[in-house]
């Protein structure tokens, strides 16, 4: 992440970009599959979305579509709250996935 890349979310949102999405969003390559210890599942991340983008924005909800699944669908980012939880809009169905990005941080991640 750029400093330029910071400083148009932080225009955009009213406050700065989290570090730990700063962090997963610059320490990976994609597609890969992340695996947790405290779900029953893995997530498969095909690739990040432009931050940038206003199309990603969700100002309103504070809400940011950061990257896509396998599976085709957007993931968000939720920063109505301090845990910076994760959701997957499937067909303009918006759901929890039950992970946050500081989850994603500790998983364990494999290349696909």
């Amino acid at each position: 992440m750029t400093n330029e890349e910071c400083k148009k979310f932080e225009a955009a949102f009213g406050f700065p970009l989290p570090t730990a999405l700063i962090q997963f969003l610059s320490a990976n390559s994609f597609p890969a599959v992340f695996g947790f210890s405290h779900v029953q599942f893995v997530l498969e991340i095909q690739y990040l979305l432009n931050i940038r983008d206003p199309r990603n924005q969700d100002l309103k909800n504070k809400r940011l579509a950061f990257a896509v699944t396998t599976d085709g669908y957007d993931l968000l980012v939720d920063f109505g709250t301090d845990e910076l939880r994760i959701m997957q809009m499937e067909n303009e169905d918006i759901d929890f996935v039950g992970l946050t990005i500081n989850d994603l941080l500790t998983s364990t991640r494999a290349a696909l």
